[in-house]
């Protein structure tokens, strides 16, 4: 099945997840809970184990908006400013509904890749990079209704467990918007099977 994060499908992450399975604290976080918050280091490097985790940065009119996601079975930290960089958080990361973590600190990660895995950063940062500047360059090449139908094609499973605001937020748009862009679909699919 396709992954929201495709880019993690490229790389191979059995032994970053067997060492947090092996090394790692299994932590509860309840809906809303921050593993960061927006503005501070993010300690910690986890796999999910249940749940979700969003990805959200505050707007200039204080609203948040989703960046990303971090589903079961996937890595959760902020790899870009806290794991290469070791500096605040431009993004809180918050769990979506109830959540369990295994996680270990992004201390004992950056010590273990660089010891048993060197190539290991630079794959990751380049796998990264390819996936945000594909959705840059969706978000301006494409309109809502063109990312909605792509989203929902490669992703089935996102339109029954997100809420549709964090999926419209993702998107970049409003949730009416988004609502407007299902009922048309829903419309033309209608108009369709009574045309069959």
């Amino acid at each position: 099945m396709a992954r929201l994060n495709d880019f993690m499908t490229r790389i191979d992450l059995s032994v970053l997840n067997d060492y947090v399975a092996a090394n790692g604290r299994s932590v509860v976080y309840a809906k809303g809970e921050r593993i960061v918050q927006q503005g501070q280091l993010c300690r910690y490097v986890g796999v999910v184990k249940s749940g979700y985790f969003k990805y959200v940065a505050i707007n200039s009119k204080g609203q948040e908006v989703v960046t990303g996601f971090s589903f079961e079975g996937e890595v959760v930290t902020d790899y870009v400013r806290g794991f290469l960089f070791d500096q605040p958080s431009l993004t809180s990361i918050v769990a979506g509904c109830d959540a369990e973590v295994r996680r270990v600190s992004v201390e004992d990660v950056r010590q273990f890749i660089t010891e048993r895995n060197p190539g290991f950063v630079a794959e990751v940062s380049s796998n990264l990079l390819q996936e945000a500047y594909c959705r840059y360059l969706n978000m301006l090449v494409k309109t809502p209704s063109e990312r909605f139908h792509e989203l929902v094609s490669r992703y089935p499973y996102v339109i029954h467990n997100l809420p549709i605001q964090e999926i419209a937020s993702y998107l970049g748009i409003s949730r009416r918007q988004l609502h407007r862009i299902r009922e048309a679909e829903s419309a033309a699919k209608a108009s369709e099977s009574e045309e069959n």
